[in-house]
């Protein structure tokens, strides 16, 4: 599996880094220019980290499939009606194809190549949704 970012972030030497526990597999990181999840040993960016998320792959879904992945739904092949190119294993952002707003982080199970002839299956693991838990911890002031 892929486990790696499209671009580097950029850090000095004053760099900050604050720590918050979500659970037993979820830490938030918050760093002075950048806010990342790691996750069982992966770093994923954070819905709030919008620039970012634009480097790298995304499957665009439907309004119908909205609902589903905001309440933590893996992202399924008939949803989606448009994506860039990615890899098994790659951070994927979820785009919603109205206002083309990430609405959830994933990680892809297939290839997108493998995705196209497909007409229905799970696509991407969803692992940070607006709503969920750490989209609550850092929406907090």
């Amino acid at each position: 599996m892929t486990k790696t970012w499209p671009v580097t972030p950029e850090f000095n030497k004053s760099i900050q880094v604050r720590i918050v526990e979500i659970n037993e597999h979820k830490r938030l990181l918050i760093f002075t220019n950048l806010e990342a999840i790691e996750l069982e040993g992966l770093l994923i960016p954070t819905l709030k980290s919008t620039e970012l998320l634009q480097s790298f792959p995304y499957v665009e879904v439907d309004q119908g499939a909205v609902s589903y992945i905001c309440n933590g739904a893996d992202v399924m092949r008939p949803g989606i009606v448009g994506w860039v190119a990615f890899k098994k294993g790659d951070i994927v952002g979820v785009r919603e194809s109205k206002y083309k707003k990430f609405i959830a982080i994933g990680i892809a199970l297939i290839n997108e190549s493998d995705m196209r002839g497909m007409s229905k299956g799970a696509v991407a693991k969803n692992v940070h949704y607006i709503g969920d838990r750490l989209w609550a911890t850092y929406k907090q002031p």
